[in-house]
């Protein structure tokens, strides 16, 4: 058969997320046909179009489109030598043959009704199914002259006897010549063995030996074993038969439209490699899902291990999956001598719920390096792993129940054709103390979580002489709050020195989240940080503390001073004198980019404001802002401090040069220096869009309170960076802060002692020390400009360098005041720049004259 038809292992499996291998693009609306040759070609037929299309030998791109005098094609087939044949029947009452060797199309069978599948046996007999007419007809290709068709199945009546199809769809003949066919109506797939009228139902409604349900199937195969694979086309999955009976493949997530659904899925094909292709009809595409062949266990037929032990009262407990009920647990060292597939079978008394892990198991955190985790997939088998194991890394296997603190006896096998180590790292948990008191009326008090008055609390200190895990918990007749610190306990700043709370590490300001959802802070205060604390959820600006409203005045008074600058600016130097050289160029670039630097500041400020405001914002749009907004304010930030060096080097060359200062060159490299500097910069931020992310989590709901507001959502823009990239960014951050510096700083002092040096050799009437006075007293304005900048920098420097476990709300303005003075640098070009210059000053005058006389008065 020209079909591919490959050998599968028993335990075969796909992978349940698809790729779109074509969208409505390609394929048109409502694909039904697809065809993968032999030699991997794929054939697909767009109905909306009456077109094939084809993509030879896994070329990602379409490779070839036919055309014909067909019309909305339902199925194809490809024979081995590549002709195609093709429905044509709804409008037109055929099928059409198209030659390979001629390219032209040919009619080789006549019809009255659609061809809902086609298909060409090992005897070059071509069948039909013609769904509307309830039967399955063929004939010989072997005949030259087109004679009339034979019945293969079915009487031509709908109906649901053995004899009789209801809508037939999809079909499939063996090398057997044993006919296959999707009864659509009748909710099942029939066998027709050769020259037998009566059908056997072998999948669906009224089969004997399948329990399986099929809703309106549109299409079957038979892989090399005989084992059926079926299109459940209105339960929108493809089904497959084995060994254990029926079972899902992909699309077992009801329907959809996300890359693991199907919506309506018509046929399905395999390439030579055992990926299948499904004509996805109500999403309009072609859908890919690879065939992950490292899942096959058969080979895993030796014992290689077995591990039994016992959860009892003495095994440590954890949270498991974040819930808030203890479980015990017991954690296994894996190791192996070869790096393979293992099969880890786990049953028991209790019953048991197993994970593996990569390196360690953190029970504090225990979704951290989890590799795997099973339950209850198996009658037999409570947990089940066929997994790929590598030598050179520590696994570790932890054992606990499904229900809460279940204890009992398990029982783990372990399955490979390498040798297995299993080491049990967990210990028995013995109460090592026990201690009672009470509170009373007598007990201190203080604000607990600086928000509830009055609490009555006790401090115990802790010693303990080994390092190690322990285990504390508290039984008694009042709601209890418990907390640990480090070193010492201050009631008067009770988030000081806390390391976890009975709610988990939410309380420390080193932490956001909640127990089970988490992000420990790095280093750096941003202005989320910042504003967080200060900042009330749902309550409009009218209503936000003092600071808020007085920081979002701050802003506009801000962005009003800017625009200023930057349009004095660009005035001065938009004019030809003041381009003469390329300092004039840099400069205006300057008022751009300073410009623009203030309004993503404005845009930063108040997206943070608005989004923490409004907590139903869209999450796409919150996500956006949070990868984007930041890197690119650093950008014109950035770009905005090296043009001004830039500006300092020209000046500086042009000393060095004097008269052989060459001006058109000067603007030459300034034009190509403003043009590639963005990009320089850029890549060096590169890094922000690819670690920045939305980080959301929700208060755990307060069963005490029957309101609406008992959820919260908290959302948080947040940096993953590994040690490195911290310390990459961290020097990136140094770069483009100082470096500007340095380079204006050591152009200012080659200006002044090579224009004094220069000097000293015309006017030997002074000595060099007067000249350098002198040249200090002229060019005084290009030692303190980059000083002044710099300073203004340092504060952002100083607060991206800072931990982000600072509780900003106690000091918010020492915060909120340095982030604020960090930009203002982008607003002194004018008063830097332009101000000290009599030639600027001299053309920014002449500039604005003009504009004022082209305004009508």
């Amino acid at each position: 058969l020209p079909f591919n038809q490959p050998k599968f292992c028993p335990t075969a499996t796909w992978n349940p997320t698809g790729i779109t291998f074509a969208n409505q693009s390609i394929v048109g609306q409502d694909p039904f046909a697809i065809f993968v040759s032999t030699n991997n070609t794929i054939y697909v037929a767009n109905q909306q179009n009456s077109t094939i299309v084809m993509w030879q030998e896994e070329n990602i791109n379409l490779t070839k489109i036919i055309t014909g005098n067909f019309t909305e094609p339902w199925s194809l087939f490809v024979t081995t030598n590549g002709d195609i044949y093709v429905d044509d029947g709804e409008k037109n009452g055929r099928v059409q043959k198209w030659s390979v060797e001629t390219n032209t199309f040919v009619t080789v069978m006549n019809v009255n009704s659609l061809c809902s599948g086609l298909f060409v046996d090992i005897d070059d007999t071509l069948y039909c199914s013609m769904f509307n007419h309830q039967q399955v007809v063929k004939r010989s290709l072997n005949d030259f002259i087109v004679a009339s068709n034979r019945v293969a199945a079915g009487t031509g009546i709908y109906g649901s006897a053995p004899n009789q199809l209801y809508g037939p769809a999809g079909i499939f003949v063996d090398v057997n010549l044993d006919l296959y066919v999707a009864d659509y109506y009748n909710d099942r797939v029939q066998l027709f063995q050769s020259g037998e009228p009566n059908g056997i139902t072998v999948a669906g409604s009224g089969s004997l030996n399948s329990i399986i349900t099929l809703v309106r199937p549109t299409g079957v195969i038979l892989d090399a074993e005989k084992y059926l694979f079926i299109v459940d086309s209105n339960n929108h999955r493809i089904v497959t038969s084995g060994l254990n009976g029926f079972r899902c493949l992909v699309g077992c997530d009801e329907e959809g439209s996300q890359s693991n659904q199907l919506n309506n899925p018509y046929s399905l094909s395999f390439d030579h490699s055992g990926n299948m292709f499904v004509t996805d009809q109500s999403n309009h595409r072609i859908q890919k899902f690879k065939y992950l062949k490292r899942y096959c266990v058969n080979t895993f037929s030796v014992i290689q291990k077995t591990y039994s032990s016992s959860l009892t009262n003495n095994n440590q407990m954890y949270y498991r999956d974040c819930q808030k009920e203890l479980f015990y647990y017991e954690s296994i060292q894996v190791k192996v001598n070869k790096s393979g597939y293992y099969s880890f079978r786990g049953s028991g008394d209790i019953d048991p719920y197993g994970s593996i892990y990569k390196h360690k198991f953190k029970p504090l955190d225990p979704s951290e390096n989890l590799f795997d985790q099973d339950y209850a997939r198996y009658s037999n088998i409570q947990f089940k792993f066929d997994i790929l194991l590598n030598v050179d890394m520590t696994y570790v296997l932890v054992v606990t129940t499904f229900d809460s603190k279940e204890t009992g006896k398990f029982l783990i096998v372990v399955l490979s054709e390498n040798k297995v180590i299993l080491e049990r790292l967990s210990t028995p948990v013995n109460i090592q103390l026990i201690y009672s008191s009470k509170l009373t009326d007598n007990s201190p008090t203080y604000y607990r979580d600086c928000q509830v008055p009055q609490c009555h609390y006790e401090t115990l200190q802790i010693h303990v002489n080994t390092t190690g895990l322990y285990v504390l918990w508290s039984e008694n007749n009042i709601k209890a709050y418990g907390y640990i610190y480090k070193n010492d306990f201050n009631p008067l700043r009770p988030s000081e020195n806390l390391l976890l709370s009975h709610d988990g590490p939410k309380q420390s300001s080193c932490v956001i989240g909640d127990q089970c959802n988490f992000y420990i802070k790095g280093i750096g205060l941003t202005l989320d940080d910042i504003l967080r604390d200060e900042l009330q959820l749902n309550t409009v600006l009218n209503n936000q503390s003092f600071s808020i409203k007085l920081s979002a005045g701050l802003t506009i008074v801000m962005f009003i001073a800017g625009l200023i600058n930057s349009v004095l600016s660009f005035i001065t130097f938009q004019s030809k004198d003041a381009q003469q050289v390329g300092c004039g160029m840099y400069l205006v670039a300057s008022s751009i980019t300073s410009l623009l630097t203030i309004i993503m500041f404005i845009i930063k400020f108040w997206f943070v404001i608005l989004t923490h405001i409004n907590v139903y914002t869209s999450v796409s749009v919150l996500r956006g802002g949070c990868i984007s907004i930041e890197p690119i304010l650093k950008l014109f930030l950035y770009l905005d401090g090296w043009l001004n060096a830039c500006v300092a080097v020209e000046r500086a060359v042009l000393i060095f040069k004097g008269v052989n200062f060459d001006k058109q060159k000067s603007k030459s490299i300034a034009r190509r220096t403003i043009l590639i500097l963005p990009f320089c910069i850029f890549g060096t931020l590169i890094h922000e869009f690819v670690f920045r992310r939305l980080f959301e989590y929700e208060t755990v709901p307060d069963t005490s309170k029957t309101n609406e507001d008992t959820i919260k959502r908290y959302v948080s823009c947040i940096t993953r960076y590994s040690t490195s990239v911290q310390d990459y960014n961290i020097a990136v951050l140094f770069f483009h802060l100082v470096g500007p510096f340095i380079v204006n700083l050591f152009s200012a002092l080659f200006i002044i002692f090579g224009g004094a040096q220069q000097r000293s050799v015309a006017r030997t009437n002074q000595s060099f020390k007067e000249h350098v006075k002198e040249q200090f007293n002229d060019h005084k304005q290009l030692i303190i400009s980059p000083i002044v900048l710099l300073i203004l920098s340092i504060p952002r420097l100083i607060i991206s360098l800072l931990p982000s476990c600072v509780k900003t709300s106690e000091n918010l303005w020492l915060y909120l005041g340095a982030y604020f003075i960090s930009f203002t640098p982008s607003m002194l070009i004018f008063l830097i720049f332009v101000f000290p210059s009599e030639m600027y000053m001299k053309a920014f005058k002449q500039s604005f004259n003009r504009t004022r006389r082209r305004i009508p008065s």
